[in-house]
């Protein structure tokens, strides 16, 4: 919403809408450290103390960018059900799903992690779509079976964010490692999933061969 917008616009409960939307971009254009609820205010057109009506400080207001973040995440994670084949293929398209939602939403992305043990409420939910699907993929052998599903899905959670983070911070391009999105998540994943993609299992060179360097 632009600057100079006045206050009596706002309608019961529209404030608190406009003062998320409004740090989404302040957040992406000088990140948390350079975000502050007195320019949000401003930015937004109310007075500095009207966000503390709905959020009781800046980081109260960051931690449901947060959340929002995690629903957001699910949703991604969850959607790849339906043209998934395998559990081993969904473990596949989750990981392309959890990268771009990174680069689709890096600002926020980049909040989600930080450690907030008062508001952390939507982490969990995010994650069980992943562990869901780990224990269906343990069951058809794609995955070992001696560990519990938590440990499997927070070690291919660990992959996939250490891909996700790197591909954001371009840290594959300078070693000259870049590649798709997809093809970074099939060579990751195919160290730990025992059976390859379905699009490889009739072609000769199998997953991991390379795709267009940095498309997505």
């Amino acid at each position: 919403m632009p600057t100079g917008v006045k206050r009596s616009s706002y309608h019961h409960g529209s404030l608190r809408e406009a003062l998320l939307d409004g740090a989404r971009t302040l957040l992406t254009e000088r990140g948390s450290q350079g975000f502050s609820l007195n320019e949000l205010a401003r930015r937004v057109g109310v007075s500095s103390a009207a966000p503390y009506r709905h959020f009781v400080d800046r980081d109260a207001l960051l931690a449901e960018l947060a959340d929002q973040g995690y629903l957001g995440l699910r949703a991604a994670l969850e959607e790849t059900e339906r043209p998934a084949t395998t559990p081993a293929d969904r473990i596949r398209r989750m990981g392309v799903a959890y990268l771009r939602f990174a680069a689709d939403n890096p600002a926020v992305f980049g909040i989600m992690f930080q450690h907030r043990p008062d508001h952390e409420k939507a982490r969990p939910l995010a994650f069980q779509p992943l562990v869901d699907v780990v224990g269906q993929a343990q069951q058809t052998g794609d995955l070992p079976d001696h560990v519990p599903p938590g440990v499997v899905a927070r070690t291919i959670w660990a992959t996939v964010h250490g891909l996700a983070t790197l591909q954001l911070s371009r840290g594959f391009v300078g070693l000259g490692l870049e590649d798709s999105t997809e093809n970074l998540v099939d060579q990751a994943l195919t160290l730990l999933l025992r059976s390859p993609r379905p699009a490889d299992r009739d072609r000769p060179g199998g997953p991991g061969r390379p795709g267009p360097a940095g498309s997505r």
